[in-house]
């Protein structure tokens, strides 16, 4: 396949200093490396949870979950698939200084349901929670409704505090991998969000927000459809001090990163050092307080038919690349009307 890069100073980008404030980032970077603060480890298996991608295992990685709170300890998810609840009484709900640990090869698979809105994993009023490894399955394919976009993966807040969620895949979701609101001092760390139907990572409201050596690939299905889409929901919400860095984005129908200031205060958010691929990047609407020297050092990917004398249907592609290698005057990809009436 014949690639034409457009390539400006790549060496200088690799080696340019990382010029940004510092604050998300001290404070979230840390979570990367989530440890337990305990020795317990309590198994799934040992409260009765089978694995079998046929049994019913919510209320048995429950029983497992409220002995480990509060200890700093781990619960052990060995490999398997466990077919979960996302709504009511039995769905997940995970609790202060506990980990929860997934297994390479183990899945938590959501029992299909007709629910506009559920979560296969809920981390509310709670601080000091790290998930880490292994997959969450929706239902994107089995769900039994038509209505509602909200069916999370993992869902943290409101009163969310000190989170991470480091190596773990959300996939097939009726709504988003991932959403967040009301929560401060969070981290994704090496997350996948793919194939899921609303976006990859919905940011509500909260501050000191760090992503980072994440993937975000192919969201659609409903609007937005973004890989993280950064959105407050009320006027009186708020999203500052987010680090978006070191990822990459492929193939979101929505853009890559989306940010809407249509309600609420959106200020403070990086967006460094990320590839981009596909035709819409970074998309920014009514965000009046977000800088475009804050949108440094990004390769953005777009993948044209070369026109061929006429022959378009038989050219091969050809992949074209930008590398932003100056942050003094950034990069301003805003769309639409940006500053309210």
């Amino acid at each position: 396949m014949h690639r034409f890069l457009l390539v400006l100073g790549f060496a200088a980008l690799l080696a340019a200093p990382f010029l940004h404030a510092q604050t998300a980032k001290a404070a979230a970077a840390e979570a990367c490396n989530a440890r337990p603060t305990s020795n317990l480890v309590v198994s799934v298996k040992e409260k009765g949870a089978k694995g079998d991608d046929r049994t019913d295992d919510s209320k048995a990685i429950q029983k497992a979950i409220d002995q480990v709170a509060g200890t700093g300890g781990t619960v052990l998810v060995p490999n398997g698939t466990y077919m979960v609840h996302a709504t009511g009484i039995h769905a997940l709900k995970l609790k202060s200084k506990m980990t929860l640990k997934l297994a390479p090869k183990a899945v938590l698979k959501v029992i299909p349901n007709g629910a506009k809105s559920y979560a296969a994993l809920t981390i509310k009023d709670a601080s000091d929670v790290n998930v880490v490894g292994g997959t969450i399955l929706g239902d994107r394919r089995s769900h039994k409704g038509t209505q509602g976009a909200r069916g999370m993966g993992i869902e943290i807040g409101p009163k969310a505090r000190r989170i991470a969620i480091v190596g773990v895949t959300a996939t097939e979701m009726w709504g988003d991998g991932f959403y967040l609101r009301d929560s401060v001092d969070v981290a994704f760390c090496g997350v996948k969000a793919v194939g899921n139907r609303r976006q990859g990572l919905s940011i509500i409201s909260g501050s000191r927000i760090l992503v980072t050596r994440s993937e975000f690939r192919d969201t659609q299905g409903t609007a937005p459809g973004a890989g993280i889409d950064i959105e407050p929901n009320k006027d009186h919400e708020s999203v500052r001090e987010i680090d978006i860095e070191h990822s990459k984005f492929t193939n979101n129908v929505g853009g890559g990163v989306s940010i809407n200031g249509w309600k609420g205060k959106i200020v403070k958010v990086r967006i460094n050092r990320n590839v981009f691929e596909g035709p819409d990047p970074i998309r920014i609407k009514r965000a009046p307080n977000i800088r475009s020297t804050e949108i440094c050092y990004n390769r953005f990917i777009n993948k044209q038919v070369q026109d061929s004398g006429g022959l378009n249907k038989y050219a091969e592609p050809v992949e074209s690349v930008f590398l932003q290698t100056d942050c003094s005057d950034g990069l301003d990809m805003r769309f639409g009307k940006n500053r309210k009436k």
